[in-house]
Order: C-alpha cells, then structure tokens, then sequence
C-alpha cells in the first residue's frame, strides 16, 4: 500500500481556473469571502466552513460586490544570469567564452542544433534507458526532468523509477527514427504499470498504474515549462476518468486533455504514443540566445570565432546554416 497522499501539488498557471461551484457560492453570498483550494471536494468543504448564513436583504439595501480569495500558486523557474546582457556582450561571450552562455538552441524542434546540452543521468526515481549519445537536453528540461522524478520518488518511495528514453544528441540534429529531438526540449518518457509491466510496453486499461502516472504527469507540468504532451487517446481516457473519480476539478481537466470540443491542449494525441508519452518543454532563454546568436553573428565573425577560443560554437552554427 503506497503510504503517499493521493495527488501532486500543481503549480502551473494552467491549475488557475476557477471552479464554477466557487463562482456561485460567493455570488449567493454577497459580501462574505469564499475560499477555493482548487479542488471540487476541498473547494465544498472550504466554503461551508467559512462562510456564515446570509443575511436577510431588503428592496433598499443592494448586495455589496462578491469577494473571492484563492490560494497563491506560484512557479519558481531557475534564474537566467543573462537575461540582462546586451548583443554585443552576448557576441563577445559566444566568441571568447561559449560555455558561459549556458545551452543554447538554434532553429526548430524538427530542424535545430544544441549548444552546451547537459547530459541527464540515472539517480534515485529517475532511470534512462538510452545510450549516452542520445541523452542530451537543454539544462531546464533536464532541471525539469529530475525534478518531476523527484517529486514522484518522494511522494511513492517505493514505486518503480521513472523511464526516461531518447532526448537528443550533445549537438542536436537529426535524431532516427524521430522527427523532432533535435533541440534537446523533446523527451520520450515511459508510463507506470501495474508489478510486472516492462517499459515500451503498450499502456491498457489492465496493465496502466493509473495513479502513479497521473501524479507523474501533474508533476511534469508544475515545473512549469512544458508546452506539449503527446500520448495516444485511449490513455488520455484512462487518466482522465481516473482524475474526475479522486476530485480533480472537471474544468481545468477539460483545458489539458484532447477532446472534440478543445483541440488546442497541452495533452494531445499523436500516433505511436501508446507505449510511452513524449514531453516537449519550452527553454524560453535558450531558445531566445539562439535567435539573437544566429541573427548577429555574420559570416565574417564565423572566420573570425574559428579562430578564437570559442571556435567551436561558431563552426556549428555555421554548419547548420548551410
């Protein structure tokens, strides 16, 4: 019997939705403050308990306007030291220091090359399945990665580890057999299954440990900087009933799961995607250095940079651009 809490403190912006039972709560009581925990059930409770019957109101004594408080959700994203440099200390640093920059990514997910990537290695909760050529990310999708891991380990210390499969190559580039993997933000990651499932094996309703993967995805998504989950549909039907049946709000659920209604959600369905799931996270620092480096960098500064202690980012910039 796992001795965790069932759930994962979420704080993504995306968990800010504001349930309809709290919106008429506080509008039948006027000036009274309803308090909301962001959950059907809690959400029930907190207000029976903090607000008092109504008074009576008469034709001439009109409703003073409804209060709502909820609580704080904050995301705490890892400080970028450079996000205050100017271009021109930006290009000095590309030529003199590169590492300094921190990882760095140019061009798009399906057609990109990686600077300074950070290798993701196996430790408690979190194992990787792949080889060390294919295990490279940026360094906030792997802060992001193991801390999601962590959090699951903490929470279920003696539930299997997490099976992280392909990332990219320390460069970049072309990934076989991917389409994407090539910026060091998309990662293949494995479900939970019932004792005796096996990674890449096909996730059903018999054999998907639906609590642990859905407290895995929560925590995956509070680090706060994935864009998209792809997984095949059937296991999106899997989580999201097991989600409503222990008191997720059915709203926010609507915003993150694939549904004719919302085609435009995070969690989305993509073919293939029934043995693992596949995380795109964003690294808005990374990504925005290497729009500014390939912006201002001209071929004159390449020759220049080969020749320089920081070559080596020049030449491969240059190589992708050809």
């Amino acid at each position: 019997m796992r001795s965790a809490e069932k759930g994962v403190h979420l704080t993504s912006p995306w968990r800010r939705v504001l349930p309809a039972a709290c919106v008429l709560a506080a509008t039948a009581v006027g000036g009274q403050k309803a308090y909301s925990r962001m959950t059907s059930t809690a959400t029930a409770t907190t207000v029976r308990a903090a607000v008092a019957p109504p008074a009576p109101v008469t034709a001439a004594a009109p409703l003073a306007p409804s209060h709502i408080e909820l609580e704080t959700l904050d995301i705490h994203p890892a400080p970028n030291p450079l996000l205050g440099l100017g271009p021109a200390e930006l290009n000095r640093l590309a030529l003199m220091k590169p590492s300094s920059l921190g990882s760095v990514c140019v061009g798009r997910p399906n057609r990109g090359r990686l600077f300074n990537a950070v290798e993701l290695d196996s430790e408690p909760g979190l194992h990787v399945m792949v080889s060390h050529d294919t295990s490279w990310g940026t360094s906030d999708t792997v802060r992001s990665l193991r801390a999601a891991a962590a959090e699951v380990h903490a929470l279920y210390p003696r539930a299997p580890d997490m099976n992280v499969g392909d990332l990219s190559h320390e460069r970049g580039g072309y990934l076989r057999p991917h389409h994407s993997h090539q910026l060091g933000v998309d990662v293949d990651v494995g479900y939970f299954y019932q004792p005796g499932g096996k990674w890449y094996t096909r996730a059903t309703a018999e054999n998907l440990d639906r609590e642990l993967t859905w407290a895995l995805v929560k925590s995956l998504i509070a680090q706060g900087s994935v864009q998209y989950i792809f997984m095949d549909r059937s296991v999106q039907g899997l989580l999201q009933r097991y989600a409503l049946d222990h008191g997720e709000d059915p709203a926010w659920l609507a915003t993150l799961f694939e549904s004719p209604a919302h085609r435009d959600t995070p969690i989305r369905h993509a073919y293939g995607h029934i043995t693992h799931f596949h995380v795109r996270f964003t690294d808005p620092p990374a990504e925005r250095l290497g729009r500014q480096l390939e912006a201002r960098l001209k071929p004159s500064h390449r020759n220049v940079a080969a020749k320089s202690r920081g070559g080596a980012l020049a030449k491969h910039r240059g190589a992708a651009s050809r």
